[in-house]
Parts: structure tokens; C-alpha cells; sequence
């Protein structure tokens, strides 16, 4: 088989098992493939792109080409809200985070299949050869607080060591001399740490991130998962003093990589994936768009240098489908002049273009908000119930106005655009949390907003450093509620925060026995730790 890679592993991989292969792997985000190929004299039978973790790479010219095409989503779950333009110019979609997209794609979209990282192929090592009890391997910033409360947790209670900044070799080598490893991912996802310390015989201590998690390895068997610290620290001084049983469990799941989670797996995964697809990929003027979009939103991520005027006149040039307008919209209101703006909205309701269209609805009604035209946010917004035979909300203020449309987009699935790095001073919200950001810029007394962002992000993966936030505002303002205090502890526990987050626990079971509610808090407190280790934590200091 004849096959364009933009990969490079995979690639290679490919020529290993006997294909010709044309390989990229591009360091601009725009790479003319047609014109690349075109050069080489190459018509490849398979176009197979991976996600670079780099610059990201837009590949120009898929529409000439009727072979199958397929894009490597490996983080998923920070680009898809670029991503889900981008998919459309291919057959298909594999990603380790086939949950996230299920629930996240509008039909109709690319077939989807889940293919995670590879594995390193290592020989085994017996654990009483490694000189390690407990290591992490990860970088370390003042962005990434739970990480750095997750190793101070490891260094001070069981003396581990944590590395940075190490070659591919060099972590290989650290995970080959380790024998617990806990992980951790930004937003509770299969991330690749999970295959590389398994793949050195690890024994993985992994968050429950669930399904897409389950299929790769099983728990308890291979792997084992936590939901907070003390579930780790359960965890950790249970293996620590079963050094057999922990490898046993550490064999396992190198077994398992060697079984099925090496390169050559991966490759195979990609061929049969490719057997199996019809083609779906987008062309003509839809293609296009599904282009130029997907430069939109990386461009307003600053993932990609471009003027908003020159992807302006370029949407412009497209029909003005709601995607292609709400873009249009987002530029305008973002990068334009106010008064610019402000006519290009009018003249979207003075025309009545997309009256039924949720996103059209929003970014008009929220560029009135943040332009400062609170008319033109409201005609937005009335247009919305009326086009929905809705009965409309009288919006009191644009606080107000951003609560009832995080409402509409929470009833519509779209809580969150995880990835993107939301300013509510210069960003259209696309999202619920979005607006719930934007309401509460706008009025930050209200105790409101941050009950629903909190109530919002309860189930939402990625946010539990900015839950701990809100709900630590929210308990600063009412110190005796007992329920925000339990809540508010077991977010710290989440974080890794052991002592803090048993404190808050603590200070709320007095609230509640103070106030006669010590059923309702230990029935409240088994609903959000139901395998007990809070309470066991509370018996042994004499609390429960």
C-alpha cells in the first residue's frame, strides 16, 4: 500500500511492515500536502495524519485526493474545539478519547474509532532490581497547581522523586527503575504517561477517568485507579507493603502493552480502520469552510498568527452558513472596531438571517453584551424565544442575560470548552461556563454564579481546581453552611490537598453537629465517598 504520513512514528512503522511511505511531519501550522505530493509524484493509497502536540499543522489541498483520510486526535480533549472543524475533511477520526467525542459531535461527522498512544517496547525488570519506590515523571508549573499539590504529596509522605524535562530515553530509563507511578492527567484523560510507565512494568496508580480508560487496561488486575488522595494514599502504603503483588500487577499490564499497545498494533488498528471507512470527508464549498473555520479557532486560541481582516475576507467568500456568520460575528466583535461591529450586528437582525440558530443567537446577543449595546443584546436574545416559541425571560441586566443563556447552552449539552483559554474580557462565550465566567465579570457580588458553576462542573472533567475556587468564595461568604464546607473539602482532597481538604471536612461535621444535621452529613458524606476512606480518615482522628 501506497501511504502519506504525517507521523513521526507511525511513519516509519508503516515502512517496517513493508509499505511505501511518504512521510511528513511539518513545523508550520500551514502545509500544502497536494503540493507535496505532487512533487514527489506520490498518490498515496492512505492519507494517515497525527495530531502534532507542537505547532499545530493544517493540511492544505485533502480534497483532491479519494484515498481514504485519517486524523490522529491525540488530545482531543484540549483542541476539539478546533478539531471538530477539522475533522470534516476526513473519512475518519481516531482518538484515545472516544467518550469526549460521542457526546461532544454533531451528526453527521467522520467515523469515529479509538486508537490511544503506543506503548515502548522494554524488556521486563524484576521490581527487585529497581532502585525506586515511587516516581513521577512530568512537568511542573505554577499552571499545573494539582500537579504540583500531587508531588509534594508523594515527596513528603512517601519520598519520591519526580523528574522534568527528561529525554524520551531518560524517562523510559526513570519509569524502568520504578515500581509505583502514580498518574495524573490536566483533564482526567487517558494521557500518555498511562502506556509509557506501563510499558516499563510499572504499576500504574491512575484517576478514574473511566471507558476510555477501562478498554486500554483493566483495574485491579493491571492497573489500579483513585478518585482522590486518600484513595491513593490507600493505595500506595497497601503496594508499598506488597512489593509482589504490585509487581504481579506491574507484569500484567506490561504484558498487556506487549499484547496489544505497541506501534505495530497501532499500525495494524490504523489499516483495519481504513478497511472499514466510506468516504465522508467534506468537499466543494463545504470543505472550504471547514478549512478556513478551523484557522478561525485556532487563530482566536493564538495557536496561529493570521489577520482577523484576511480570515474575514475569506469566510466572507463562503456561504453564510451559521457556523461561517457565528465566525464572522466572533472576528467582528473580537478583533473590530466597536461601531463596525455594532452595524454588522444590526444588520444581522435587521435581515432576520438565522433567527432560529442558537450559536448565531448567542454570539450576537453576547457581542451585544460585550460591545456595551445592551439593546442589541436583548433583540438577540428575544429572537431566540421567539424563533423556539419560547416564553422569553425579561433579562434585568446583562448579568442576568448571561445566566439564561448558560441555561439554554447547558439544556443544549454545551457546558464546556475545555482547551480554550477563555478571557471573558475579550471573548464571545461559546459555552455554559463560558457565560457563567462572563456573568460573573460582570457581577461579581452575585453568590449565584459561582452555585452554578459549581453545580455546573460537578460531573465536568478538568475543572476541579476551578471548583475548589468557587467553592471556597462561596464558603468564605457563608462559614457555617456545612454542605459548602463538605464539598468544598472533598474538591481538596480531589487536588491532592490531604490535610486541607480533611480540615474543611472536619469544620463542616462541626457546623452540621451544631446544628443537628450529623445524619444529614454523614448520609451526604457517603453519597460523594462511597468506598468510606473520608470516614475511616475521621474515625482515626477521633471525628466520626
Amino acid at each position: 500500500m501506497k501511504i502519506c504520513a504525517i507521523s513521526p512514528l507511525i511513519g516509519p512503522a508503516f515502512q517496517r511492515m513493508g509499505h511505501e511511505v511518504v512521510n511528513f511531519w511539518p513545523r508550520e501550522t500551514l502545509f500544502d500536502l497536494a503540493a507535496a505530493l505532487a512533487e514527489r509524484a506520490f498518490v498515496p493509497d492512505l492519507i494517515f495524519q497525527e495530531e502534532s502536540l507542537g505547532p499545530r499543522v493544517i493540511l492544505g489541498g485533502l480534497q483532491r485526493f479519494s484515498c481514504p483520510k485519517i486524523f490522529w486526535s491525540l488530545d482531543t480533549h484540549l483542541n476539539l474545539f478546533w478539531q471538530r472543524f477539522y475533522f470534516r475533511l476526513f473519512d475518519g477520526v481516531l482518538t484515545p478519547h472516544v467518550s469526549i467525542l460521542q457526546n461532544a459531535l454533531r451528526a453527521p461527522h467522520p467515523a469515529l474509532g479509538r486508537m490511544a498512544m503506543f506503548g515502548p517496547e522494554r524488556p521486563w525488570r524484576p521490581f527487585a532490581e529497581r532502585g525506586r519506590d515511587v516516581g513521577f515523571v512530568g512537568r511542573l508549573t505554577e499552571q499545573r497547581l494539582l500537579r504540583k499539590w500531587l508531588v509534594q504529596f508523594l515527596v513528603e509522605r512517601y519520598s519520591a522523586e519526580a523528574a522534568q524535562d527528561l529525554t524520551f530515553q531518560g524517562m523510559l530509563d526513570f519509569y524502568g527503575d520504578t515500581r509505583l507511578a502514580p498518574n495524573e492527567a490536566l483533564l482526567s484523560e487517558v494521557n500518555f504517561r498511562l502506556v509509557e510507565a506501563a510499558g516499563c512494568g510499572c504499576l500504574v496508580l491512575s484517576q478514574d477517568v473511566g471507558p476510555d480508560q477501562d478498554v486500554l487496561f483493566a483495574r485491579g488486575r493491571e492497573i489500579e485507579t483513585y478518585a482522590h488522595v486518600l484513595e491513593l494514599q490507600a493505595l500506595l502504603d497497601h503496594y508499598r507493603a506488597r512489593p509482589d503483588e504490585a509487581e504481579r500487577l506491574g507484569r500484567a499490564a506490561w504484558e498487556r502493552v506487549r499484547r496489544e499497545h505497541l506501534v505495530g498494533h497501532r499500525c495494524q488498528s490504523v489499516l483495519d480502520f481504513a478497511a472499514g471507512l466510506s468516504p465522508a470527508a467534506l468537499r466543494g464549498a463545504e470543505a472550504e469552510a471547514a478549512y478556513w473555520l478551523s484557522l478561525t479557532h485556532l487563530r482566536r486560541a493564538g495557536m496561529f498568527s493570521a489577520t482577523a481582516e484576511g480570515l474575514g475576507r475569506a469566510l466572507a467568500q463562503l456561504p453564510p452558513t451559521p457556523e461561517v456568520l457565528t465566525a464572522l460575528m466572533t472576528l467582528a466583535v473580537e478583533n473590530g472596531s466597536r461601531d463596525e461591529a455594532l452595524i454588522f450586528l444590526c444588520r444581522i437582525l435587521a435581515e432576520g438571517v438565522h433567527p432560529e440558530q442558537l450559536d448565531v443567537n448567542l454570539a450576537g446577543s453576547m457581542g451585544g453584551v460585550l460591545l456595551e449595546d445592551w439593546n442589541v443584546a436583548r433583540q438577540f436574545w428575544f429572537r431566540h424565544a421567539s424563533a423556539h416559541k419560547k416564553d422569553a425571560a425579561q433579562p434585568e441586566s446583562p448579568a442576568r442575560l448571561c445566566q439564561l443563556w448558560a441555561k439554554e447552552l447547558a439544556t443544549a449539552g454545551r457546558l464546556g470548552s475545555a482547551g480554550f483559554q477563555y478571557d471573558s474580557a475579550a471573548h464571545l462565550p461559546r459555552a455554559a461556563v463560558e457565560c457563567l465566567y462572563q456573568a460573573q465579570r460582570l457581577d461579581p457580588g452575585d453568590l449565584e454564579i459561582p452555585r452554578r458553576l459549581v453545580a455546573l462542573t460537578s460531573n465536568m472533567r478538568g475543572y476541579d481546581f476551578t471548583r475548589l475556587g468557587h467553592l471556597s468564595h462561596l464558603s468564605l461568604h457563608s462559614p457555617k453552611d456545612w454542605r459548602t464546607g463538605l464539598r468544598l473539602g472533598m474538591a481538596g482532597l480531589t487536588a491532592y490537598r490531604l490535610e486541607a481538604g480533611l480540615e474543611e471536612i472536619l469544620l463542616a461535621r462541626r457546623n452540621a453537629v451544631d446544628q443537628g444535621k450529623e445524619d444529614s452529613f454523614r448520609s451526604t458524606l457517603s453519597a460523594l465517598d462511597s468506598r468510606g476512606f473520608v470516614l475511616a480518615a475521621l474515625r482515626k482522628r477521633g471525628a466520626a
